[in-house]
């Protein structure tokens, strides 16, 4: 399978020392700017510009991102980003929509994988997010973006209902939060920030009526090398099973969640 890499310059230093890609492009390249700027609209010369992969990588800016996901997804290219989590809930259901009207797939990159297992439901997943520092507002909202496509990542279900609890008061920085999310099938989400000296982490408690599994993620062990490791995975992963380990539809429930925390505090 063809794969290739469209990055800002300055993130490259993940992708070196390893033949990851067929072809990779500087973001900052002049037919790139054609893309952007709508001089180039033909799906041919689109294709063309990425050496016709099968799988595009698009690890840019969330400025450009989705205009090169966008046209790459038009041309037949399956694409794998990193910034999905940075659009609107609206702006993924637009890219959502263009790849199934052209039947490619659009899947989120994470900077690390947590595999949780598949299972029946219902099932009910506990976690908490432990960190070390108070984070601005928006970037601790990232983070539970993040975190919630993990949770998101072994049910089926549609969301039934988000509650919020232990909101800032307006204007002031997210320092606790509880999230519990319901699901049609009974599947429960409780999802949990604090605030801890010690170490940053996020542990998962995942319980079905067959066993009970605990996983826990250090902030430490996410390293230049595991993002190498995480970005190889989901590649493989593409091309021996032809799907995302993590479908943009997780990424798009996610952003929803958000959104409504974010208008429970500033609405």
């Amino acid at each position: 399978m063809t794969t290739c890499l469209v990055t800002d310059s300055y993130k490259t230093i993940p992708y070196q020392g390893e033949n990851f890609f067929n072809n990779t492009i500087d973001a900052n390249n002049h037919l790139i700017d054609e893309i952007l700027l709508g001089i180039c609209e033909s799906s041919t010369q689109i294709a063309k510009l990425f050496n016709y992969p099968e799988l595009l990588v698009v690890d840019t800016s969330p400025k450009t991102a989705y205009t090169i996901i966008a046209n790459a997804l038009r041309a037949g290219i399956n694409v794998l980003a990193p910034s999905l989590l940075h659009f609107s809930s609206e702006k993924i259901q637009e890219l959502i929509t263009i790849a199934q009207e052209i039947g490619v797939e659009l899947g989120f990159l994470p900077k690390y994988n947590l595999e949780l297992p598949s299972t029946h439901s219902p099932t009910i997943i506990e976690s908490v997010r432990e960190s070390i520092s108070l984070a601005s507002t928006e970037n601790l909202l990232q983070q539970i973006a993040t975190d919630l496509i993990f949770l998101l990542s072994p049910i089926k279900s549609e969301i039934r209902k988000v509650r919020v609890y232990w909101l800032p008061v307006y204007n002031q920085p997210i320092s606790t939060l509880k999230l519990i999310v319901d699901f049609n099938d009974n599947t429960l989400i409780t999802y949990q920030i604090k605030n801890k000296k010690e170490t940053s982490m996020l542990k998962v408690v995942l319980t079905t009526e067959e066993y009970d599994k605990t996983f826990n993620i250090f902030e430490a062990q996410i390293k230049p090398e595991s993002t190498k490791e995480t970005v190889m995975q989901n590649v493989d992963f593409f091309i021996n099973q032809r799907r995302m380990i993590y479908p943009a539809a997780m990424a798009l429930k996610s952003k929803q969640i958000i959104e409504i925390i974010i208008k429970k505090i500033y609405g």
